[in-house]
């Protein structure tokens, strides 16, 4: 056989297997709400919100403390070693107490990618599962939604994603930082226009980060009036703001992350 010919074949096996797994990845979504399996749980579940930025003594004897001090370790997260299993199902049970935890949801999924598996070994369900889960558990997660609209897009089910990012535009969301990631997230999916909104309202709210500008620069869709009309939303900030409050800026702790990953869980 010639160097062409295998060469071909190759190719063609790829192609079928990438439709056979788009195929098998829109019967999970299609079917989520059946066969997801149940969100009650021996203990939980709970909303990850609702602990993921308790510290100290303040996060002491909580749920995120017993679940991620035991079962989802750094070291477990990163799928070097966990304490108390493997990384599958202690994924698994992290997802089962906490349905919407951004990062276990990104975990399970780097996992399931690492070994070509639809199933992560190990766990309960397909990534996708896990994301359906989160959304019926608390489906104004914007963070949960923006994470499963770049696993989508990543595993070749466009109309999903697109689903997904327009169940986010919906929700409005305000947060700067939101919006930005929500503005990259757009770029990926080819609404450009939607990201020069984005950019304009996230850098009119006081947003420092620049790689949605610049994307949107190289793109040729970002000039004077995209600048002006950032300034003219930052006098309004500054003009309704009380008299002597600091001007309206998002907080520093929450660097922008890549388009890759649109926000930080």
């Amino acid at each position: 056989m010639t160097l062409l010919r295998r060469l071909t074949d190759r190719a063609a096996r790829a192609a079928r297997v990438a439709l056979i797994a788009s195929c098998a990845l829109g019967a999970v979504i299609a079917h989520a709400q059946d066969h997801c399996g149940p969100l009650e749980n021996p203990y939980g579940p709970f909303d990850y919100r609702d602990y993921k930025d308790l510290r100290g003594r303040e996060r002491a004897g909580t749920p995120i403390s017993l679940v991620e001090d035991t079962h989802f370790l750094e070291a477990c997260e990163a799928m070097i070693r966990c304490a108390a299993g493997v990384p599958g199902g202690e994924f698994d049970y992290t997802l089962r107490v906490f349905p919407n935890h951004h990062r276990a949801l990104l975990a399970m999924a780097r996992l399931a990618d690492r070994y070509k598996a639809a199933v992560a070994p190990n766990a309960r369900y397909t990534p996708a599962c896990y994301f359906e889960r989160a959304i019926r558990w608390r489906p104004d997660d914007i963070v949960a939604r923006m994470l499963y609209v770049i696993y989508l897009k990543d595993h070749n089910a466009p109309e999903a994603a697109r689903k997904q990012f327009d169940a986010i535009r919906q929700l409005a969301p305000t947060n700067p930082y939101t919006v930005y990631n929500l503005g990259m997230v757009a770029l990926d999916l080819g609404d450009v226009d939607f990201a020069v909104e984005a950019a304009r309202r996230s850098y009119g709210a006081g947003m420092v980060h620049s790689e949605l500008k610049q994307r949107l620069v190289a793109l040729k869709r970002w000039g004077d009036a995209d600048e002006q009309a950032v300034q003219a939303l930052q006098a309004g900030e500054a003009a309704s703001a009380p008299s002597g409050a600091a001007s309206a800026a998002p907080a520093a702790s929450a660097p922008a992350a890549p388009a890759s990953a649109p926000v930080k869980p």
